[in-house]
């Protein structure tokens, strides 16, 4: 279900998904209580931009490593890209060369580190990455590899994914390793730095997670709550599923908010995941 949900996202049908999404079974808790305690950290930086791209564009998943509370995830993020047929390609240019939108999500390759050539077949994906690529020592070693490998098994085509760096295969072929855990929650909509319009915000994504309840709120400048909500996602964890909902507020002036998405302890009301982006809203 992993590789089907970031596959559909790549070619923009997660939307389509949300009618599996069933009713709500739990309440996200009140402003105030365990869940909202501490404000989201600001978001990245991002500059503001329509909610609605011109041109064509496609809508690509790109795994980063993330650390939350001292857990490592691998975490995708859906980024635009203009319209083409080299979606492999794409992809992976987008992974080397984006930054991340979401806080505690980092690069998984060092700065300058170029796709040189990506050649797909019978399955396998070879992969020729310039010489700054060269994986670092020990067990760290292991994730970048395998956010090329995620990236790229999106899509059908691939199933295994071989890397070269200077001519040299330095790691695979490979597949999908389930010791490296996918985070629990991703956001899909709102792009970060969109800017919503009207007095309804549409949160989309896919999730892992307690009963499949995903807990979302969003805050103003200040920190201040301003809509909270929740939504269920299509599958209960260990599954993991596309979830849709939507925050209605009262309209204001243009300002850089953020949108959270998160996961509340079923024992303690503590947040045991939490993923948030910047986003504009405005009349």
């Amino acid at each position: 279900m992993r590789r089907l949900t970031a596959g559909l996202a790549a070619f923009g049908m997660l939307w389509g998904l949300a009618g599996c999404v069933g009713p709500p079974r739990q309440a996200a808790p009140p402003a105030g209580q365990a869940a909202t305690a501490g404000a989201a950290r600001p978001g990245a930086t991002v500059k503001q931009r329509d909610h609605h791209l011109s041109g064509r564009h496609l809508d690509l998943a790109v795994y980063y490593p993330r650390t939350f509370r001292g857990r490592r995830y691998l975490a995708p993020e859906w980024h635009p890209v203009p319209y083409t047929r080299a979606v492999a390609a794409a992809a992976v240019g987008e992974l080397l060369g984006a930054e991340p939108d979401c806080p505690g999500s980092r690069r998984p390759f060092p700065a300058g580190t170029r796709l040189q050539e990506l050649d797909l077949d019978a399955g396998t994906a070879t992969v020729e990455l310039s010489r700054s690529a060269l994986p670092a020592a020990g067990a760290a070693r292991r994730w970048p590899p395998q956010a090329l490998v995620h990236t790229l098994t999106q899509f059908p085509t691939v199933r295994r994914v071989l890397v070269k760096v200077g001519g040299r295969a330095v790691s695979g072929p490979l597949t999908r390793d389930p010791a490296i855990p996918l985070a629990p929650i991703a956001l899909a909509e709102p792009a970060a730095g969109a800017l919503v319009k009207g007095d309804q915000l549409v949160v989309r994504g896919e999730a892992s997670v307690y009963e499949g309840t995903v807990s979302l709120r969003r805050r103003d400048d200040r920190g201040q709550v301003m809509a909270q909500g929740y939504a269920t996602a299509a599958e209960d964890a260990p599954g993991r599923g596309p979830f849709s909902a939507a925050l209605t507020f009262t309209p204001a002036a243009p300002h850089a908010w953020t949108v959270e998405a998160f996961e509340v302890s079923a024992e303690d009301g503590r947040i045991v995941y939490s993923v948030h982006l910047p986003i504009w809203v405005g009349r």
